[in-house]
């Protein structure tokens, strides 16, 4: 019989060689290398550390941001389905909010600080506010509805003639306002203002236009027109919104009578606010028209004596030379009656008239002089009186 195989087969020792090779010496690497991994590992943790929160905060602004705008878009859906009205001004404040941002300034001498609002008016970050807001400042940071802080706002442009200024933001995916129309509304009509008074963001308060062209000169010689309306409007609310019932611009907060509210406060309707806009916008500047007179009121016995029934129209004091008035040949002691086909109410509405005009157009203008009519056909100069900007930051 065979033996059994055994698990291990035997070995031919003859085939074993007499001695073994020397195993090979591997070099240890450099301590330099072997720190190499440790380091890497060190700086991807310290950089996990350091963007995490950061990015978490992006998150959030992101969640934020979405959250507002869905809620603003279903806002302006449900505002044209006519809620009852005790609920309109929630949805109002809903549809608008997320357009609204606080200002915060620092003076340009000292260390003083200021506060206002603003509104933004295109995806992109560009933001409406007053002038006076951002006047003789040396740093404007912005604060939007979802918790972002900018610290740098570039200043686009801006218009000491109607209290108006352009911010831009580095910012993106903005949720603008819906623009409106100032001149379809009645006196009467419900309106809500928002804004940051006395620092307290995102107040909202509700009233009525209680009148419109309320006319109001200022230094310079310029005359602003506004919006009266009794929402009221404190010392931070200057450069938000006044919004209709349907969610929309239709004025820039601007001013109040008194120190403090008293129900009388003005907005600058949105059809100035929106053609200054965009003005700056293509421009960096808005011109107005220049006519290059003096004029005083017109007494009821000078109009007598002129033979008008009214003692509307303003009177001409004094001629600049040469200016378009003059060249036009309008005389001193002339009545101004109409401009463009519309009655002259009183100096201020003219002066209101002049600057709205586009420069270098023809103007229609019709005077008094000695009881006759005569019509003059006047081509406007131009006034300047903004600041352009181009690539500076504030």
């Amino acid at each position: 019989m065979d033996s059994p195989q055994t698990p291990f087969s035997p070995v031919d020792v003859s085939t074993v060689p007499a001695s073994f090779p020397a195993p090979s010496r591997q070099e240890p690497a450099p301590p330099s290398r072997r720190r190499l991994p440790v380091m890497l590992f060190l700086l991807l943790f310290l950089i996990g550390i350091l963007t995490i929160p950061w990015l978490a905060e992006q998150i959030v602004f992101a969640v934020t941001r979405g959250q507002e705008r869905a809620k603003a878009e279903i806002a302006r859906n449900m505002l044209t389905e006519l809620p009852q009205p005790e609920q309109r001004i929630a949805w109002v404040a809903k549809a608008a909010g997320p357009s609204v941002v606080g200002i915060q300034t620092q003076a340009a001498k000292g260390r003083s600080t200021s506060i206002g609002s603003g509104v933004v008016v295109d995806a992109n970050g560009f933001i409406l506010t007053n002038y006076h807001v951002i006047a003789n400042t040396r740093s404007i940071s912005i604060e939007l509805s979802d918790g972002r802080k900018f610290d740098k706002a570039f200043l686009v442009g801006q218009d000491p003639t109607t209290d108006l200024a352009v911010l831009k933001i580095d910012a993106s995916d903005l949720t603008p306002i819906l623009w409106g129309d100032s001149n379809a509304l009645d006196i009467g009509d419900a309106v809500v203002a928002i804004g940051n008074p006395f620092g307290l963001e995102h107040t909202v308060t509700s009233g009525i236009i209680s009148a419109k062209e309320r006319y109001n000169p200022v230094p310079g010689g310029r005359v602003q027109v506004y919006l009266q309306t009794d929402a009221a409007i404190n010392q931070g609310n200057s450069g938000g919104p006044l919004v209709n019932m349907q969610g929309e611009l239709i004025g820039i907060n601007t001013a109040i009578i008194g120190e403090s509210f008293q129900g009388v406060g003005f907005a600058i309707p949105s059809l100035m606010v929106k053609r200054v806009y965009e003005e700056i916008r293509k421009y960096g500047e808005v011109q107005h028209g220049w006519l290059g007179i003096y004029m005083r009121p017109l007494t009821p016995q000078y109009a007598e004596s002129m033979g008008l029934e009214k003692p509307t129209g303003v009177v001409v004091e004094a001629l600049l030379t040469p200016s378009p008035a003059q060249e036009a040949g309008m005389m001193i002691n002339d009545v101004i009656v109409r401009w463009n086909g519309e009655n002259v109410r009183d100096r201020f509405h003219l002066t209101h008239m002049i600057i709205i005009s586009k420069p270098n157009t023809k103007v229609k203008v019709d005077v008094i002089r000695n009881g006759q009519k005569i019509e003059l056909d006047v081509v406007l100069g131009k006034r300047v009186v903004t600041t352009k900007y181009t690539s500076s930051r504030q």
